[in-house]
């Protein structure tokens, strides 16, 4: 209901004249204190609360009309409070009500435990808030919902325009997805500037909530208690809320704040052409939102183009505290991407950049924004490398889950961008070697894996080759080239990740593939087939090149020199020669792998051309 603004705070009722007593219980370390007693008594009058009202509003402009301070009417009322030094403060304070309290509070005004429950926080638990865990027998329950929801536990933001009207709070004026008055087109206010602090916080240095002790407190002005520099007993700061200058905002802001509310209030909203509740749509929401604060640094925002200065220089600011490096910088990546808009105008530009996923009626425009903002994050975590993925933890919606699996941010958009791509005409994956010409992969493809090393770089380059062939996967491509899946899985699994650019990548594999073809296709599948048992090279081939140079023809340089010819004509990994992999008496796979390098710079030209001969010998009766 619509209340009148210049309401006049009636004669005053008395208090009771016991003081309140212990209960035996105890939360938290103090003493919980109530009305002695039995019930309260009902009150002779009581202002019913508007459409929509916050529980502390209503608290003040039922005290200021019958005439105590709020801080008296919550004892009035008998609600459970907490007594810490001389303050005193009702438990779950427009969180949610206690059972004994929203009794009590019940018989002293005749509203109904609905009406009563509808002016807490907890209205919202199931849609815009998720109050999981809450246990309203313990108050540090709250303290992991002030880290996770997406509310203003001890605070307000306010729109002036409204206040003028009526000294109501809106309740939804305390979730983090407030930012825009609809009814005004204004942008909501967060902190007083005769006190600068945050709009009924309550205390400079802490949040506390508005529960003044003090009489005929004006619900119209901001009533922050303030102390002053000398020192000394606080005071009430007297700002009219009315008189704080708006902010008039676009008409696009005003409709995605308007969806946003129609989401909190319950109602069913469209998401990919599909209705979703609320729970569901504030899990796009956030995640959508989480996207778009990692992945600003590498994403044009063309969204905030048509806003309001105030709204696109919050962003920014934020936006520059959480980059790497920045003192301010606390509580871990993925906490930060997750957080409660810290401001209006920080929750107007989230709003605003994320209106394309969450209005777009087709699933083909919810992919395209999805890929845009996945793949500018891939290009983040190339820039600034972090241990883990901050996104993968973010909770999503199952059907937002199926949308972004074949997209994945930019290292799995390098598979994603395949499908559309014709494969490379006249090559099979037999041509494909396990690792690509050390030339080409410098030449083409070593700048588009920036940080990996040559070895590695060049297996996966083969691995997309093979994509292009016709493989549906990169695991799929490890088994069309016959590569050991748990080698080719570490590599893809990393790798992947360091591609800054899926289309340049493509077309640089492209390249090296038409390459290939220029000079002549090679079937090293069944290169690899015919040397298979190829362990050690005869004493017969090594012994008239190595004589002439003076060294002996040892079973150790004739296991080396079968791997080199092994891994010269497959264009393999030398680990995985035969020589290596079958038993070797004696042998640790540091020494083969010294004993190997050894090897390879000492061999001289004519001991290469007689190996490559004789291999090439191989290979000629294989094939007959």
């Amino acid at each position: 209901m619509q209340v009148n603004a210049a309401v006049s705070p009636a004669a005053p009722i008395p208090l009771p004249s016991v003081p309140p007593q212990d209960t035996a219980a105890k939360r938290g370390g103090s003493r919980v204190r109530t009305l002695p007693g039995g019930l309260p008594r009902r009150l002779p009058a009581v202002l019913r609360p508007a459409v929509g009202e916050a529980f502390a509003s209503w608290i003040d402009r039922l005290a200021w009309q019958i005439g105590i301070a709020p801080g008296d009417a919550v004892r009035v009322l008998g609600l459970e409070c907490r007594q810490v030094r001389s303050a005193t403060r009702p438990l779950f304070f427009g969180i949610a009500l206690t059972e004994t309290s929203a009794h009590r509070a019940s018989v002293a005004t005749g509203l109904t435990a609905g009406e009563l429950a509808g002016m807490q926080l907890a209205a919202f638990d199931g849609g815009a808030l998720d109050f999981t865990g809450l246990d309203l027998t313990s108050e540090r329950s709250v303290t992991p919902l002030v880290h996770r929801e997406w509310a203003l536990f001890t605070g307000s933001r306010a729109c002036p325009r409204c206040l003028v009207e009526t000294p109501v709070w809106p309740l939804w004026w305390r979730l983090g997805t407030a930012a825009v008055c609809p009814r005004h087109r204004v942008l909501l206010i967060d902190s007083c500037p005769g006190c600068g602090i945050r709009l009924r916080g309550g205390y400079a240095r802490r949040g506390r909530g508005l529960i003044s002790r003090a009489l005929g407190v004006d619900p119209g002005r901001c009533n922050n208690h303030v102390r002053p520099e000398s020192g000394g007993t606080s005071r009430l700061c007297d700002q009219l809320l009315g008189d704080l200058p708006s902010v008039a905002v676009p008409d696009a802001l005003v409709e995605a704040q308007r969806g946003a509310l129609r989401a909190a209030d319950g109602k069913p909203r469209p998401v990919a052409g599909q209705a979703v509740d609320a729970a569901e749509w504030f899990g796009w929401l956030r995640f959508a939102c989480a996207l778009v604060r990692f992945a600003a640094p590498a994403q044009d925002t063309p969204a905030l183009a048509g806003l309001t200065d105030q709204v696109t220089a919050a962003f920014a600011a934020y936006q520059q505290r959480q980059e790497p490096g920045v003192q301010e910088d606390r509580g871990g990546l993925r906490t930060r991407v997750q957080q409660s808009p810290p401001t209006a105008a920080h929750a107007a530009a989230l709003l605003a950049i994320t209106q394309p996923l969450l209005v777009s009626p087709t699933v083909s425009k919810v992919s395209q924004w999805l890929g845009s903002w996945l793949d500018a994050a891939g290009q983040v975590r190339q820039a600034n490398p972090y241990k883990t993925d901050p996104l993968r933890l973010v909770p999503r919606p199952e059907r937002l889950e199926t949308l972004i699996a074949p997209l994945r941010s930019s290292p799995y958009r390098v598979s994603g961008a395949l499908r559309a791509r014709p494969g490379l005409a006249g090559v099979r994956p037999a041509n494909i070697p396990h690792l690509l010409d050390h030339g080409d992969y410098q030449d083409l493809i070593a700048s588009h894996l920036p940080g990996t090393a040559p070895l590695t770089g060049r297996r996966l380059a083969a691995l997309a080759l093979a994509r292009l062939t016709g493989a549906g996967s990169w695991a799929e491509a490890a088994a069309v080239l016959g590569m050991d899946a748990a080698v080719a899985a570490r590599i893809y699994g990393a790798v992947v990740k360091r591609v800054p650019g899926p289309d340049a990548f493509w077309d640089a594999v492209r390249e090296a593939g038409a390459r290939m073809r220029s000079r002549g296709l090679v079937d090293y599948a069944a290169r690899r087939a015919a040397l298979a048992n190829l362990t050690e090279v005869p004493h017969a081939v090594l012994f008239p090149v190595c004589h002439r140079l003076g060294r002996p023809v040892t079973p150790q340089r004739r296991r080396h020199a079968a791997a080199w010819l092994w891994q010269h004509l497959t264009s393999g990994d030398i680990r995985e020669a035969p020589a290596y992999a079958s038993n070797w008496p004696g042998a640790t796979t540091a020494s083969i792998r010294d004993g190997a390098r050894r090897f390879a710079a000492w061999i001289p030209t004519s001991v290469a051309q007689a190996l490559t001969a004789w291999g090439d010998h191989l290979l000629t009766e294989g094939s007959a």
